[in-house]
């Protein structure tokens, strides 16, 4: 349901992004993305709280301590009503001062000013809904946030096209949002209550020893958050200052990509949170074990295809989806960047079952220090070598980080052997996808595509080879997992039944 959301969200962005640029024009779109941009940036408020509300919210209804979670989601929306109130604040200041400082033309301030108002009221709705998102979150109800995600993505759409055909303006759309989002955030509101007839919001000021409780989770993700604000949109802003500001578009071109990647990454791996919270309240130390296997497996075999194509035909397919002028350079970028990000597929997983178990303090240290590291590089190299010092300066601390802190620090959190997370977690995603690099740097040599269609139709053509390599090695998984959710033919079913059941108890008996 994540993918389903974030594919939906992607696709009607993608769509939807040129009618809006075509019936706004260049100057008035300059501008609502302004807005937009201004806005999002107050995302840093959030502080961390909707992981401490999934966090002890899912702890405490698994055993069965009502009245604690109802003291933290009451805790936590008193202080998302003060930092909302603070944002619309921040809003109102930045919708008096903002036309000035960044030179919006003077038949738009006016227009400006309104929309970033009502922008930050839109935040402020959406920090106040997102305590009861994290309550349906702790629940493990990503089919609920999910359809109200696509369902607020449809409706905006709508209104947008419809706005737009007739001919109104930045105000208009501000206003719409507005309305969506007081929409969305009340059917939120609507359904924590019913998913969780427990739930009670208490009126009173919450207590110091609640307060503490959810800022002494909250304030280390708020600085993680911080950290990955400055290692993964800080690399255009270097490249801008310390090259040109043309060459950002060479270098954002392949960055783009990496965060296409890492957002459907954070769809699957944002369930472990609560599930964690979950297995590690109940005492389960060895479903935590399976786990941290099992999420690793999973994460890896999501990405590496999508990540194995980039990686040994990332240029090409930049030459035909760009321009032939950008292939060389933003395909280096692109495969610099990839060789850093391909492990950091297993620390997103880690980091949310870490949060999970409550653990998120080892990881600030290391995150500080890999941020540092990260814009230090990226400015030192920048200058010697160009864009490519700036992905190198990615690249190298996220490598480092993903093969050094992390297997060490989960293996011990976990009870587990180093060793054997390597073994069970690593090693057979990536020897599944050995057969599909080498078809990939094969196909990229000898078989050159003439347009976009060809290249993704031969993807399409050697991904079999990809099923195949993952079907051998996770083939029991596969099946079990898919006899789980009785997709398939009960006749199969039952017939695949039988061997895997022997399998388990020759392994039970050994």
């Amino acid at each position: 349901m994540n993918w389903l959301a974030f594919g939906f969200s992607s696709g009607v962005a993608f769509f939807l992004s040129p009618f809006v640029v075509h019936h706004l024009g260049n100057l008035t779109y300059g501008v609502w993305t302004l807005v937009v941009s201004l806005i999002a940036y107050m995302g840093l408020l959030d502080l961390g709280l909707r992981g401490a509300v999934v966090r002890y919210v899912s702890r405490h209804q698994t055993q069965g301590d009502h009245a604690e979670a109802n003291r933290i989601i009451s805790g936590a929306l008193w202080l998302r009503l003060s930092i909302s109130t603070f944002a619309i604040l921040i809003g109102l200041l930045f919708s008096r001062y903002a036309p000035r400082y960044f030179q919006i033309p003077a038949g738009l301030q006016s227009a400006a000013r309104v929309a970033i108002g009502v922008a930050a009221a839109s935040f402020g709705l959406t920090l106040l809904g997102g305590v009861f998102g994290g309550v349906l979150a702790a629940l493990h109800r990503f089919d609920l946030l999910s359809a109200v995600a696509i369902s607020q993505t449809s409706v905006r759409a709508v209104g947008v096209v419809w706005i737009l055909e007739k001919g109104h303006g930045i105000i208009a759309l501000a206003c719409w949002e507005f309305s969506v989002v007081l929409t969305a955030n009340l059917v939120l509101i609507f359904l924590a209550f019913r998913s969780y007839p427990e739930l009670h919001i208490l009126p009173t000021m919450p207590k110091r020893k609640t307060l503490k409780a959810i800022w002494g989770f909250s304030a280390y993700i708020f600085i993680i958050q911080i950290c990955v604000q400055v290692m993964y949109y800080t690399d255009n802003v270097v490249v801008g200052i310390c090259v040109s500001a043309a060459a950002i578009t060479f270098y954002s071109i392949g960055g783009t990509l990496i965060e296409y990647i890492r957002q459907m990454i954070a769809s699957l791996v944002t369930t472990f949170l609560p599930l964690a919270s979950k297995l590690e309240a109940g005492g389960q130390r060895s479903e935590l074990q399976s786990l941290l296997i099992k999420g690793t497996n999973a994460a890896l075999v999501v990405s590496l295809p999508i990540e194995t194509v980039l990686l040994f035909r990332g240029p090409t397919f930049i030459g035909l989806w760009m321009g032939s002028q950008y292939a060389t350079v933003s395909g280096h970028v692109l495969q610099i960047l990839l060789l850093g990000h391909i492990l950091s597929v297993t620390t997103h997983t880690s980091a949310n079952i870490a949060y999970g178990v409550g653990q998120p303090k080892p990881i600030v240290v290391w995150r500080v220090g890999e941020a540092i590291a990260n814009l230090s590089l990226s400015v030192i190299l920048a200058r010697r070598i160009g864009i490519t010092g700036v992905a190198w300066g990615t690249a190298v601390p996220s490598l480092f980080i993903s093969l050094f802190f992390f297997p060490q620090f989960m293996s011990k959190l976990v009870g587990m052997p180093v060793g054997v997370y390597f073994r069970k977690g690593w090693v057979p995603a990536f020897l599944g996808a050995a057969p599909f690099a080498i078809a990939c740097i094969v196909a990229d040599k000898y078989w050159i595509p003439t347009s976009l269609v060809h290249f993704l139709l031969q993807v399409a053509i050697i991904f079999p080879i990809y099923l195949l390599g993952v079907g051998l090695l996770f083939g029991r998984e596969l099946l079990a997992f898919l006899r789980n959710l009785e997709v398939l033919p009960a006749w199969l079913s039952r017939r695949l039944a039988s061997p895997l059941l022997d399998k388990d108890k020759a392994e039970t008996a050994l």
